[in-house]
């Protein structure tokens, strides 16, 4: 789809490939480090005036191990000199840093100057002595008493006493004879024991300024001391007392303070968080508003604002007057006109909209409309779109693949195919074709979708009623927006309404006709059209009403036709075919290509003869199939021409189902005649199929032997080549085994002999030699002509002198020694 307006998505940032639908890459979402934010704010106390390092705890004045120790610090203080000369000397030390806590501070070390001093002036004012024996009042260990004298007030430890150097002005209290020293608050007269455990502060005022009491026992007697009580560091998290200031902030928690600063040389009192830790103050303007979560998405207080951004969200925030959003992180703003509207899930909100800031997230399959600067835009590339102008204004999202898309004058119209769009541009039709197509014109107007796929209608007479229920639903059906992709439902008493109407009637959908003998059949069929020429058919009629034309122009040109057909011309056949399953087996057998597109079945249910097509059924009666072809021809003749030029509408087909005698009289008496029809047209089938199956079983017979003898055949031949072949290549390896036998055998006698002509050359070179040799071939001789008999043969060398079995004579033999003798052998063997 083109995108219709200038718009292109935010870019991902540093030209890297992010993802386009990161919020990251957005200028108005900012980031922490946004120059309008704050880089950093002091989290403690440090440039505020009056802040301290730790609390100014006063140590104390006595040893409460030493209860001695805490009766003479009653008697020094009961003259007023002496806490004004411990106050200038604290004053001037002011240095307590090596001491122990509990102890007292070393300005009351009984050893030192001022201590000392003290204590010999105290010896001339006390009334107090050792009393003698068992006189006396007598003090306890771990206890003190006092008494009075002159309004004052004093303490004596453990022992036995008696106030005799002025029993007159001296007396005991009697409330407070041998008073432990295990109370926390101890008060007599004018004297103030404050015992202040580890852990805790002691909070007095002097003469209405308040101190801070460090661990230990600590002994006033002026009158001008009020006990405010004491506090544990372990429960409370902050208190006060008076200036004094203290706030403990565990780890991950803020708290919201005010306190002094000097700006410009004046005091300003100001907000401000403070971080984990123990913060110390002395200031009477210093306030404690309480403590927030770190983890809290917007902390206020005062001026100061902390917004955290989860991932995933944003924060919609105003500050003086102008909307700004935040991304994920954390975010410290300075203002005293900053306040937080809420905040966005990224992932659930494809339009966020705060003050003038829009951002569009736009997906896939989805269509952003939109004003800007009081045109409509529509935004269809996926992407990120943020816009901050009082000119732009989101209206919705649509679904890409509606039909139509539109905002004020602008329009994206998708014709699908099939279908064409019905448009007025200034009042003149124009109809556009498949595709996308886009309108910019507020007179252009699109009116509706036309179908001009091919539709199917019931040739049918309706009664009033149907007419009725049939108008009200086309009613029902053009109040729906065509151009909607969720068309409405009708409502449920308008549908209950038509259900009524209509006639539940098995027979309802038959075209009543009178034929050319006056006899009413009715007819089953459908016509087939569409729209070829949109223009021509909106211009011409109205198309809500095509469908009602068309079925009441085809009744009217149908009825015709069959008023001039006689009722025998359809109902009847003067031939009669085979059909069934001989038809079949027959058609089978042949191998026959051609299949007639109907055939008539009879059929009687009720009394009534009908007529339906049938494709899988043998070839129809000449004179149905006639009917069904010259009703067809004239029906075509009549409707086609004229719808397509007067209206643009084509007339393609006309089927025809079936049609009955809606006579039962009549019916029923042609159905008797068809049922002996059908009967004998069945006998006839079934005897010539039996015959085709008969002859069919024998051929088959045939050509099973024919083909097991071609098959022996062929077995035994192939038998009898392999026999063949092996006795030939058998044959071919025998002559070559003996061809190469007789060629080494030859080799062999060829080498023995002319191994023995060499021997024979080389023995022939002597006469010894020669003889030798003469007599290995008689004896040789002699071995082979005697060899494999069994039986001895004597043979008389005077019978047979010349035979070869034959001994040798003794001449012979003479001879033969003779000759050897004239070699010289002889004669040396005998030696």
């Amino acid at each position: 789809m083109k995108l219709l307006s200038s718009l292109t998505p935010v870019p991902p940032q540093d030209g890297g490939n992010k993802d386009s639908m990161s919020f990251e890459s957005l200028e108005l979402v900012e980031n922490p480090d946004s120059p309008l934010n704050s880089k950093s704010l002091p989290l403690t106390l440090e440039d505020c005036v009056g802040y301290m390092k730790k609390l100014p705890l006063r140590a104390p004045n006595a040893d409460s191990k030493k209860p001695s120790t805490i009766a003479d610090m009653i008697n020094i203080l009961s003259e007023t000199s002496a806490a004004v000369n411990f106050e200038r000397q604290r004053m001037k030390s002011n240095n307590n840093d090596n001491r122990r806590e509990g102890e007292p501070d070393k300005m009351f070390d009984y050893s030192g100057e001022l201590m000392e001093a003290q204590l010999s002036l105290t010896k001339d004012r006390i009334s107090h002595s050792k009393a003698p024996g068992v006189l006396g009042h007598v003090v306890k260990p771990g206890f003190i008493s006092f008494y009075s004298m002159n309004g004052k007030t004093y303490a004596v430890a453990e022992g036995r006493w008696w106030l005799m150097k002025n029993p007159i002005k001296a007396h005991w209290f009697k409330d407070a004879k041998n008073q432990t020293l295990d109370d926390d608050f101890i008060t007599v007269g004018q004297v103030r024991i404050v015992r202040v455990l580890p852990g805790e502060v002691g909070l007095i005022r002097e003469q209405g300024t308040e101190v801070l009491l460090d661990v230990g026992t600590h002994v006033f007697n002026s009158g001008i001391v009020s006990v405010q009580g004491k506090v544990k560091y372990d429960e409370l998290k902050n208190f006060n007392h008076g200036r004094y200031h203290y706030l403990r902030v565990d780890r991950g928690y803020f708290a919201r303070v005010w306190a002094v600063v000097m700006i410009d040389g004046m005091e300003t009192v100001v907000p401000r968080l403070l971080g984990q830790g123990t913060h110390y103050i002395a200031n009477h303007m210093f306030k404690f508003d309480g403590f927030s979560k770190v983890s809290d998405p917007v902390i206020a207080h005062g001026s100061i604002h902390k917004v955290n951004v989860v991932k995933g969200k944003i924060a919609k925030c105003v500050q003086d007057t102008t909307s700004r959003l935040l991304g994920e992180g954390e975010h410290t703003i300075e203002s005293t006109d900053f306040h937080v509207v809420g905040f966005e899930d990224i992932m659930k909100s494809h339009c966020i909209q705060h003050g003038t800031i829009t951002i569009l997230r736009v997906t896939k399959g989805k269509v952003a409309l939109a004003w800007k600067d009081n045109d409509p835009i529509f935004i269809t590339e996926p992407g990120l779109y943020e816009f901050d102008s009082a000119d732009f204004s989101f209206d919705s999202f649509r679904d890409a693949e509606e039909r139509l898309i539109q905002l004020g004058a602008k329009k994206i119209v998708q014709v699908q195919t099939g279908r064409v769009g019905v448009t007025y541009d200034n009042g003149v039709l124009k109809v556009l074709r498949n595709g996308t197509h886009e309108i910019d014109s507020a007179t252009h107007i699109v009116h509706r979708f036309l179908s001009i796929q091919e539709k199917s209608i019931r040739l049918a007479t309706l009664s009033g009623n149907e007419k009725l229920a049939r108008s009200m639903k086309r009613s029902q059906a053009g109040k729906q927006s065509d151009a909607s992709a969720k068309p409405n439902k009708p409502k449920q008493g308008v549908s209950d309404l038509i259900n009524d109407l209509i006639v539940d009637d098995k027979d309802a959908d038959l075209t009543i006709c009178e034929t050319k003998d006056l006899v009413k059949v009715g007819i089953r069929a459908d016509v087939f059209y569409s729209i070829s020429d949109p223009e021509k058919c909106i211009l011409k009629i109205d198309t809500d009403e095509l469908e009602d034309l068309v079925r009441e122009t085809a009744i009217a040109t149908l009825t015709n036709i069959i008023r001039s057909t006689a009722l025998n011309q359809i109902a009847q056949s003067n031939s009669v075919s085979a059909g069934g399953l001989a038809g079949r087996v027959a058609e089978d057998l042949k191998e026959s290509k051609e299949v007639a597109a109907a055939s008539v079945s009879v059929k009687q249910p009720a009394g009534k003869i009908e007529v339906e097509v049938d494709g899988n059924a043998p070839p129809a009666s000449a004179p149905m199939a006639e009917f069904f072809d010259k009703t067809h021809d004239e029906f075509m003749s009549k409707l086609h021409d004229d719808f397509q030029l007067r209206y643009g509408v084509n007339i393609s087909n006309i089927r025809i189902e079936a049609f009955k005698i809606m006579d039962d009289d009549l019916a029923e008496q042609i159905s008797k005649h068809a049922l002996t029809t059908a009967q004998i047209e069945n006998e006839m089938a079934n005897l010539e199929g039996m015959s085709l199956i008969s002859t069919q079983k024998e051929r088959t017979s045939a050509e099973v032997k024919n083909i097991s003898a071609l098959a022996d055949a062929v077995a035994k031949k192939t038998t009898a080549d392999a026999e063949n072949q092996r006795m030939i290549d058998q044959a071919m390896a025998e002559g070559e085994a003996l061809r190469i036998k007789a060629k080494a055998e030859a080799e062999s006698i060829k080498l023995k002999a002319e191994a023995e002509a060499e021997r024979a050359e080389m023995i022939s070179r002597t006469d010894l030699g020669k003889q030798e040799a003469l007599l290995s071939i008689y004896s040789d001789m002699v071995v082979k002509s005697n060899s494999g008999v069994e039986k001895i043969i004597y043979l008389d060398p005077s019978v047979n002198k010349d035979s070869p079995f034959a001994l040798s004579s003794m001449q012979n033999l003479n001879n033969d020694l003779h000759a050897l003798t004239k070699l010289g052998i002889a004669a040396n063997g005998t030696n």
